[in-house]
């Protein structure tokens, strides 16, 4: 940066082009544009600050790749209204300027975070800590109870302004020497926007998963992955790591949720390959990958196991257990017409009875009723049906849709399959909880 960007003055510069028009690059260009420098390897230009500050999530960033990863060699869109490199300098919001600016502060020593830091006094410095303390206790607290963060209306005149705020609000509640703090503090210095939320459970993850390669040690671990969507419609892709600790003990540790633009394995592998060199984990450590049965996972040419196998070879895939035994009883059960015939019944029942709230709490005591009943007998495994609870409504169609399920579920074959389903479920859960270990 102390240098600057390369600007190489040759006497002549290569042409490109058209036979009957080639063009080349202009010297002067240098002068017209301070923030260009030119590469006389690759014959292209290059936007300096984009290069340093150009953000590779931010927006605008696939419009910029011209100037910062392939260089622009269009020689003859320089020059006249539609200039390119005016365009792209453009408005003062665009991502060249937010660069520039980005160069420009850091080379000015008047805004170094150290001189700005040494302005603020002993007195300034604790009042900013121990606000920063109890904000990073509230984004702890939303986070491990896993509720939202943000509300409808953050207004000061909101009576709801959101989890977040609300239990700033209620730390400060109980202590006035708080309360002060976040009614005195700089608008730049509050800490409470949505960006610092974000930064504070960024370092928080960062620090977990320190902790997590601390575990690793420089030894071998194994891959879990699974992909899917979320309620934004994203594609998301989990990630977890199974090891052994230093004491011997086998853990499992989600490491990370990455959102892939697609599924497909070449995709996946690059992603999964980020996240782990990014956290100073060698991919060549990995000694098992454990998936589910899908061909972009599980193929044997081009499936995500096959890509990483061919850089660990002893990455061995494994087919989760427990994924396959549900997919083997789902595949059974579809295989027989009598337990098909049950389920789609089942569901018709759930959705009468789970459609009403009123049902459902005549469900609950009924039940209730019921257990208390078969206690003083001394007897659980006969007692009579639960029509009760489904025909007391007294719009018409309820009523029929009431008939049908007590004709369905009193039937010798619903009831046969019912109990036919419970032995075999109780089974193969615990065949599927042992697998799952």
């Amino acid at each position: 940066m102390n240098l600057g960007p390369f600007q190489p003055i040759l006497s002549a510069y290569p042409k490109s082009g058209p036979e009957d028009h080639k063009r080349s690059f202009q010297g002067s260009w240098f002068k017209q544009f301070p923030w260009l420098e030119y590469s006389q390897s690759l014959d292209a230009a290059f936007c300096f600050p984009c290069f340093l500050f150009n953000n590779p999530s931010g927006m605008g960033y696939y419009g910029q790749q011209a100037f910062t990863i392939d260089g622009f060699q269009n020689w003859k869109k320089v020059g006249g209204k539609k200039c390119v490199f005016l365009q792209h300098m453009g408005t003062e919001c665009t991502s060249h300027n937010v660069a520039q600016k980005s160069y420009g502060d850091l080379l000015n020593e008047t805004q170094n975070i150290r001189n700005t830091f040494e302005k603020f006094t002993d007195e300034d410095r604790k009042k900013n800590k121990l606000r920063l303390k109890a904000i990073i206790y509230a984004v702890r607290w939303c986070a491990f109870q896993a509720i939202a963060f943000r509300g409808h209306n953050e207004r000061p005149d909101s009576i709801n302004k959101g989890n977040f705020l609300e239990m700033l609000e209620a730390i400060c509640s109980f202590n006035n020497e708080m309360k002060e703090l976040f009614c005195t503090a700089p608008k730049h210095a509050s800490y409470t926007s949505p960006t610092i939320q974000k930064e504070i459970l960024n370092l928080i993850s960062n620090r977990v998963r320190r902790m997590i390669c601390e575990e690793i040690d420089g030894g071998k671990f194994c891959l879990l992955v699974d992909e899917a969507r979320d309620e934004s419609n994203r594609e998301q892709m989990s990630i977890v790591l199974r090891l052994v600790n230093k004491d011997g003990v086998i853990m499992e540790r989600f490491f990370g949720l990455v959102h892939v633009p697609d599924s497909t394995s070449q995709t996946l592998k690059d992603r999964i390959y980020f996240l782990l060199t990014h956290n100073n984990l060698d991919f060549k450590s990995i000694r098992g990958q454990g998936y589910d049965g899908a061909s972009n996972m599980r193929g044997h040419f081009k499936g995500l196991q096959a890509l990483i196998s061919k850089d660990c070879p002893f990455a061995y895939y494994v087919h989760c257990f427990a994924h396959q035994l549900q997919l083997a009883l789902m595949v059974a059960s579809e295989g027989v017409i009598v337990v098909q015939k049950f389920f789609t019944k089942l569901s018709f029942v759930i959705n009468v009875v789970g459609a009403s709230s009123k049902r459902s709490d005549q469900l609950r005591d009924a039940q209730a009723e019921q257990m208390a009943y078969f206690k003083s007998i001394g007897e659980l495994e006969t007692g009579r049906g639960l029509n009760q609870i489904v025909i007391e409504d007294d719009i018409g169609s309820i009523k029929g849709d009431a008939d049908s399920t007590y004709e369905t579920i009193t039937t010798f074959e619903f009831i046969f399959v019912l109990h036919l389903e419970k032995e075999i479920m109780e089974i193969t859960d615990l065949l599927c909880q042992a697998l799952q270990r």
